[in-house]
């Protein structure tokens, strides 16, 4: 099970990178729920991939397109990934760069579960206000 979680995560991955989110998308299952750590009017549970798309868009918006997630490095146990992560972006001259972890629920070939956890989680909540 282990190869196949990592392979899913992995295309996840590369489609971030490049920056194709058809491929991140396709990785994710339908009804896949999304835990947004924080108390912003971003954070919150996000159930769907058309409701991820939308919440998703918003970081876009608020962040004039800068916004984007760097992972350091990726670990799996049976279904789950835990990945170290940067999310950077910029308004104006504020400039956001939050390490953290996001944890991936990975079962059936799809992404079905993700939980985020950031280390400076106040700062970034002021930053998307």
């Amino acid at each position: 099970m282990k190869k196949e979680v990592m392979k899913v995560f992995e295309t996840y991955t590369e489609g971030l990178s490049k920056g194709t989110l058809e491929v991140v998308f396709a990785t994710m299952s339908d009804d896949i729920v999304w835990h947004m750590g924080g108390e912003s009017s971003l954070s919150g549970v996000i159930v769907g991939k058309q409701a991820l798309g939308e919440r998703l868009n918003e970081f876009t918006e608020r962040s004039k397109g800068t916004f984007r997630i760097i992972i350091n490095w990726a670990a799996s146990n049976d279904c789950f990934v835990a990945a170290s992560v940067i999310s950077l972006a910029e308004r104006g001259e504020e400039k956001l760069k939050n390490p953290g972890i996001d944890l991936f629920r990975i079962e059936n070939d799809k992404i079905q579960e993700v939980w985020t956890f950031g280390e400076l989680q106040e700062e970034e909540d002021r930053f998307w206000e």
